[in-house]
This record gives C-alpha cells, structure tokens and sequence, in this order.
C-alpha cells in the first residue's frame, strides 16, 4: 500500500473505533435511565425517537457524503477555495433544513402525541428534542468537510463527545426534572440528544477555525457559482437519503407482512406478536453487528475513490475497493459464520430466549450480505454512480416482499421464512452492486485474500462449534458460549496473520495501537 492507501484504512479504522464506543455506550445508557424513569417513562422517551429518526435521516443522511464527496475531488486537485465554497454552500443547506425540520417536528409535537402516540403526554418530549434536527444537521456539514478532506479524527473524536454530552443531560435533567412528573423527566432525557449534538458543533467548529489557515483556501483564483454548487449537493444527495429510506422501508414490509401472514396460518395474533418481537427483537439487532465497522469504511471511501477518481487515477481505485472488499469479507464473514455455528446459545445468553436461534440462524448469512451491501454501496458512490446503490435496493426489497409474503404464509416456514427473505435481500443488493462495480471498474475481486479468509473462516467456525459442544457439558452452556466465542476470535485472529491475509501495513493502520507494530516492525 502507498501512503494515501493507508490513510484510507486508517480514516475507517478510526471512525470504526469511534463507532464502537458510541454504540457501547448506546447499548448500556438504557439501563441506568430505565431506573430513572420506569417504564412508563421509557415509553415516553421512546416516542419522541422514530418521528425524529425519519427526519434526521430525510434532512441528513445523503447530505453528508454529498458534502465529503465533492468537497474531496476538488480537494484532490489543490482547488481548496473551490472546496471550501462547498463547504459554505452545504453548511447554509443544513442549517436551512435542519432549522425547517425543527420547527415543523416542535410545531407538530402535539398532533404527533395526540395521533401516532396516542399520548398526549408525548408532545413535550417531541418539543424536547426537535433543536437537535438543526444541531445534527450543522454537525453533519462540519463533519461532511473533515471526511471530504480524509481527517477522519475530528469527526470520531466529535461521535464520541456528542454521545458523552447527551448521556450526561440525559441522566441529569432527568433526576431533576422527576419532581415536576414524569412526562417532564422524559422530555429532559430527550433533550440530551440537543446538547450532545451542541457539543459535537462546538468541538468540530472549533477545529476546523484552528486549521483554516493551515489549509491555505485562498490557493487558487478559481471560483464557482452558489446555485452550480448547491445543484451538485443536491442532486447527489436525494438518491443517498432514498436508499437510506430504503432500510426503513424493509422493515415496514416486515411489520405489514409478517405477523398478518403468521396469523393466516392458523396462529392466534398473541402467538404471532411472540413471534415477531423473537424476529425484530431478538433477530434482527445481531443482524447489524459488522456495520459497526462497515459503515465507517463506507464513509472513508467515498471521499478516497472519489478523489481517485477525479485524478483518473484507476490503479488506485482498483487497488482500495480490493483493499476495502477483502477487509468487509475478513470482518463480516466470521461474524456470519459465528452466529450461525451458535444461534442458538448466543440469543439465550443475550435475551433468555432459547426460541430466537431458529429465526437467527437463517438470518445469519443476511450478517456477510449486509455489510457487503454497505461498502459497495459506498464504492459506487465514491465512482459517482449515486442512483445504482438505489436501484439495486428496490429490486432487493420487491424480492423480499414476495418471498416474506409467500415463505411466512406457508406453515412450513412460518416466521423463518422472513429471516430467509431478509438474507436473500441483502443478498441481491450486494450482488447487484459488485456486478456494477464490474461493470464499472472490472474484476476487483483479491481471490488469494478471499481463499485465505474463507479458510480461516471454515477453521474457526470448527474450532468455536467444537468448544461450545465439549465444555456445555463441563461448565454449562452460558460460560461454553463465551468461551466458544474466545476461542473462534483467537483461532481467527491466529490464522488470518499466519496466512498473510492481515498484513502489519494492515495493523499499522489501527488507532490507538498502530504504532506498536510500526514499532515491532522497525525492530
């Protein structure tokens, strides 16, 4: 790999380490606030989130790579005016929508409470964290601009910041405010979500006025009209946000179909609500393990391939999406592999519910496909084909209306069948995506790494099978899992290094601890 190459990985590799602490931290703060607010209050909480999750995703989702592709292939070419009047331009964007979406999200809050929540109560905590579409929505410009400029640390160290903030508010306003009642509490938890994203402007603004001089933006004479930029922003926008839509769409096919399809096969709505909740509950929440890592290695190559791109610079974009594909693959197929090997003791561990491991284990491939899905994507929008990922995502989501429709229906399958239907989905998205990236670039595909990682795979997958069935009996099954986990991660870890599969360049690119084997290696 030359230098831009590892800067690559290493710009994914620090969003992916950002990412896991916010999802950590995501994943246990409901424990403490579930004992501030109770359930009732949980309920609440958990009102105000969908209406604000589909508006945020409207408003910014497409919006922030739009910003870091095109502000990449100028930067690319050393036209950083040119890339820095994006910057501007997308930054008066968001903060137009983010501010339209606020007032329309605080202006509704009571029509929302009153007729999706069916409490009226609700309507403080909407009010509560509406500000933060405007904050969310400044802060994905500021962070469009780091990622387009491939300083990948600032945007991590902002994630984790903002997480930081609203666990504090949260927590905080929440006590305070229980004296007042408990809609109150609830609407201050919410809020958190406002300062956490004010914390995050304030540490990315921050950054970005300290480098602007070093950055040099007036290098060049050239200059380009606001309408010209802001058509550009747009219109490589609005195909990103409707395929992130798109996920939202799948699983409404599943909540129209599934359990209406459950009870046409004699089952009682009791039953088939069970069933569901093991699906979408228990299921589909393994299913997003990978994209912890996978999302950020989408965001990194948009800004690396697009700027390759620009300076028709073909080795090197052939030489990154290999480079990017072997790495999804090294990630996500143990992870599939693992959670298929042990369906059934991972969701009793995690949920006590021995049931999921049927609908899971069929789920397990849709592991591999969706973070396959992810990082193609992100390859073709990197090569400006922003419509294809879309595309291929409509044709994926009609296959699995029609075989969650034909497969939950038939007794036979019942609720596993949209399991099969989720992987087949995610299945179709990749593939289509690889063939455009075929068509596109042609065989990009390292088949050595692959080969490598496939047989690691297999062997780890053995060696984890084998641990859990030797020891359950020995110790019992839940210290069995953990230890059969162990085990496959250290056969795995093992094998890909021994193999060459992993490289040190690849660990070099670690955050955090990179320098130890750039160290070991000078030795």
């Amino acid at each position: 790999m030359n230098g831009k190459d590892s800067k690559f990985l290493k710009s994914a590799f620090t969003l992916a380490f950002a990412g896991v602490i916010v999802k950590v931290i995501g994943a246990l703060y409901r424990i403490p606030l579930y004992s501030i607010l109770g359930s009732e209050g949980m309920g609440l909480y958990q009102y105000a989130y969908p209406v604000y999750a589909i508006m945020l995703t409207v408003s910014s989702a497409g919006l922030n790579v739009a910003i870091s592709k095109a502000v990449a292939e100028r930067w690319v070419l050393g036209r950083r005016k040119a890339a820095s009047k994006v910057f501007r331009v997308s930054l008066v964007l968001m903060a137009v929508l983010g501010f339209a979406g606020f007032v329309a999200m605080f202006s509704m809050s009571g029509w929302i409470a009153a007729n999706m929540a069916r409490d009226s109560r609700a309507a403080i905590s909407i009010a509560a964290i509406s500000p933060a579409l405007f904050m969310a929505a400044v802060l994905s410009a500021l962070r469009g601009w780091f990622q387009g400029i491939e300083e990948m640390s600032v945007p991590a160290i902002s994630q984790v910041l903002e997480q930081f903030g609203r666990l504090l508010t949260m927590y905080s306003l929440g006590v305070m405010l229980l004296p007042r009642g408990i809609e109150y509490a609830a609407a201050g938890a919410t809020f958190g979500a406002v300062v956490g994203a004010f914390g995050g402007v304030v540490y990315t603004a921050i950054a970005y006025f300290r480098r602007t001089r070093e950055w040099d933006l007036d290098n060049d004479g050239t200059d380009e009209p606001w309408g010209s930029v802001a058509r550009e922003i747009i219109f490589t926008a609005i195909p990103i946000s409707l395929a992130s839509a798109v996920f939202g769409i799948t699983e409404i096919i599943d909540l129209g179909l599934v359990p209406g399809r459950l009870q046409s096969t004699g089952l009682s709505p009791e039953e088939a609500t069970r069933l569901f909740g093991q699906l979408t509950g228990g299921a589909f929440p393994l299913l997003n393990i990978p994209t912890i890592f996978t999302g950020a290695l989408q965001m990194a190559l948009v800004p690396s391939i697009s700027g390759a791109a620009k300076l028709r610079d073909r080795e090197s974009i052939v030489r990154r999406i290999r480079k990017a594909l072997a790495i999804t693959v090294a990630l996500a197929l143990p992870a599939a592999m693992g959670i298929y090997v042990l369906a059934d003791p991972i969701p009793a561990l995690l949920f006590q519910d021995w049931g999921i491991g049927r609908v899971l284990r069929p789920l397990a491939p849709g592991v591999f496909f969706l973070a396959l899905q992810q990082v193609t994507a992100g390859i073709l929008h990197g090569l400006g084909r922003m419509k294809v990922p879309l595309m291929n995502l409509t044709w994926a989501a009609l296959t699995k209306a029609i075989l969650t429709y034909v497969l939950v229906g038939n007794p036979s399958f019942g609720v596993v069948g949209a399991s099969i239907a989720t992987s087949v989905h995610f299945g179709v998205a990749a593939l289509l995506n690889l063939l455009a990236i075929k068509r596109e670039i042609g065989d990009v595909l390292d088949g050595p790494a692959m080969l490598k990682i496939s047989l690691s795979t297999a062997i780890m997958s053995v060696v984890a099978g084998f641990t859990y069935g030797r020891m359950q009996t020995s110790i019992g099954w839940g210290p069995a899992t953990i230890a059969a986990i162990v085990a496959g991660i250290i056969a795995y870890g093992i094998l890909v290094f021994a193999t060459g599969a992993v490289t040190f360049e690849d660990l070099q690119s670690l955050p955090l601890i990179g320098s130890l084997f750039r160290n070991r290696k000078k030795d």
